[in-house]
């Protein structure tokens, strides 16, 4: 059971950085929060009986690219285990997208999953004009395409993270709930939603004070959740909306994941102290 809780790290991160994306029919944004050159690393901590863990890591990049000719943001998130933890089950992650910068939408996704003996590639190819995405597949024993639907103002899990941080929370009151549309694993999941909670002071890793934006977010089943488990998440209260911590139950324990390192934000960091 604990193998494959480990078996999920990166894509816990992205579930907890990607829960305050908005279900709306406008999905064009006023400010973007980030830059090329911005990068955050965290770390992933697992409850073992009474003692805290820390057993994977994972990083954040954006970079400006190009992308069939469109000015793009290059977004990536690889995840791994720690080397003390590759004995017991190696995992090496990615998970990338390309952004227009016109619209912010996604032209291209993919997802590489390296966990153990496990390999699985995801090429999405977005197309809004129709509303279809061409998914190229890819396992160790075979390979295929599919043609999926999408909805308009929808998001691959890496885009989503990235056009989430541009909500305007300062339209909400505590307990009100926001719903989602989120793409992963070849399917639309609508039924997601948050609760702002308000505002609060999260001391990071490295003793400085952060004050977040609190809320709680539903979970995807079938990962590494409870059926019917929220978790908590702070992002923080500045022009940056840089994730700072989250903690959540799962099936064998808890986890917690903090921003360890914070680079090339857009705006500089507001710490408290």
């Amino acid at each position: 059971m604990l193998i494959k809780q480990k078996n999920k790290i990166l894509l816990f991160i992205i579930n907890f950085l990607v829960f305050n994306i908005l279900a709306q029919q406008n999905c064009a944004i006023k400010n973007v929060p980030f830059k090329g050159g911005e990068e955050v690393i965290y770390n992933i901590e697992y409850l073992m009986g009474k003692t805290w863990v820390t057993a994977g890591r994972s990083r954040f990049i954006v970079k400006d690219s190009i992308y069939k000719n469109q000015d793009c943001f290059y977004v990536e998130g690889k995840g791994r285990t720690l080397k003390n933890y590759d004995w017991f089950f190696k995992v090496r992650d990615k998970y990338a997208s390309f952004i227009s910068k016109k619209n912010m939408l996604p032209i291209h996704f993919i997802r590489r999953v390296r966990e153990g003996d496990f390999h699985l590639d995801y090429d999405y190819q977005f197309n809004y004009n129709n509303n279809k995405a061409v998914v190229d597949e890819k396992r160790k024993q075979n390979s295929k395409t599919d043609t999926i639907d999408i909805i308009s103002c929808s998001y691959d899990i890496m885009s989503s993270v990235y056009f989430s941080r541009a909500i305007d929370f300062n339209q909400y009151s505590i307990d009100d709930t926001i719903p989602m549309n989120v793409i992963l694993d070849k399917q639309i999941f609508k039924d997601l939603y948050i609760i702002y909670k308000g505002i609060k002071k999260v001391t990071c890793q490295n003793k400085k004070v952060v004050e977040c934006i609190h809320f709680q977010a539903n979970l995807i089943e079938g990962t590494i959740f409870k059926a019917d488990e929220s978790m908590n998440v702070f992002v923080s209260n500045d022009l940056n909306r840089i994730p700072i911590y989250v903690e959540a139950e799962i099936l064998v324990g808890a986890v917690r994941v903090y921003s360890s390192s914070i680079k090339g934000t857009k705006m500089p960091m507001k710490y408290l102290n």
